[in-house]
């Protein structure tokens, strides 16, 4: 805890300073990507979490996500009367799992909310390189899917997000996992209605998915809240992170932000703020936290 005390100290100012030195310019895009990374292993929770996940192959993305989720909550969205988050697309509960880890290791509430298929969706065909070759010439929404990484091994994953949970011992009593896609009907009125502090939309990757997804998840969006886009910095400028999808980047670029300010991109992951505050400024980035 001594850690997360230490960075507390300053927790008004670090993320409002990095927003409002951000530029996106390949210098700092590259900039932030490396300091935040770096920053997760300055915080223990944060760094321990994170080697687990990445020892057990138990999610994807970057290490640097890991600090920017721990300021957006510690320095904003935690501090809300009754926070609401959201992920879409859940996989084995990398980032719910971190969600609730802040909020316990700070000792604020938080209600998560998780949609996802908590199962993979490899067709049977897909174990057979001559097959799935074939299938790939003759289907195009399962070349798609291949493109777009959108198909995961066949498995339990409510099961995988209940190990991560007790590996950390975590409660779980705050979260609700609804299962389905972000897309169908009885998902949508299950959420219709409700607003959110934060949403982090990472379900499907292919066009028409994140289209309807940005669509509709932002409408949810509390004043002044967050949705986070994973794999959409594809037309970004930067040389030192994987930039994510072209099919994502591109629903990104046509949605359009409407009411919302892209306030920070972290590597493949871009940050929007739901009604923007008055543009300041910019001040020149070194480090969020000098």
């Amino acid at each position: 805890m001594k850690n997360a005390e230490m960075c507390g100290r300053t927790s008004m100012t670090e993320l409002h300073r990095c927003i409002a030195s951000y530029q996106p310019t390949a210098e700092l895009n590259d900039a932030v990507w490396a300091s935040f990374g770096e920053h997760t292993d300055s915080v223990h929770f944060l760094r321990t979490h994170r080697d687990w996940v990445e020892s057990n192959s138990w999610g994807f993305g970057d290490r640097a996500f890991h600090y920017m989720w721990y300021i957006l909550l510690r320095d904003d969205v935690l501090n809300r009367p009754a926070p609401e988050l959201l992920e879409i697309g859940v996989y084995k509960g990398q980032v719910i799992s971190l969600w609730a880890l802040i909020a316990a290791q700070l000792g604020r509430p938080a209600a998560i909310t998780a949609v996802s298929p908590f199962e993979g969706g490899k067709p049977w065909f897909a174990k057979s390189h001559m097959l799935s070759r074939v299938a790939q010439l003759v289907f195009k929404r399962y070349r798609e899917d291949l493109r777009s990484f959108n198909l995961y091994e066949n498995g339990d994953y409510r099961d995988a997000v209940r190990r991560i949970f007790r590996q950390f011992a975590l409660s779980d009593a705050n979260v609700s996992l609804l299962q389905g896609y972000s897309q169908d009907e009885c998902i949508q009125r299950q959420l219709g209605g409700r607003r959110f502090d934060v949403i982090y939309i990472d379900g499907g990757h292919r066009y028409e998915e994140v289209a309807q997804d940005l669509k509709y998840y932002s409408t949810l969006v509390a004043p002044d809240g967050y949705l986070v886009l994973d794999d959409a910095s594809f037309d970004q400028p930067g040389s030192k992170f994987w930039k994510g999808h072209e099919s994502v980047s591109r629903a990104a670029k046509d949605w359009g932000a409407r009411d919302f300010r892209n306030v920070l991109n972290v590597g493949h992951n871009r940050v929007y703020k739901h009604k923007p505050f008055a543009a300041q400024k910019p001040t020149p980035f070194k480090s969020c936290q000098q």
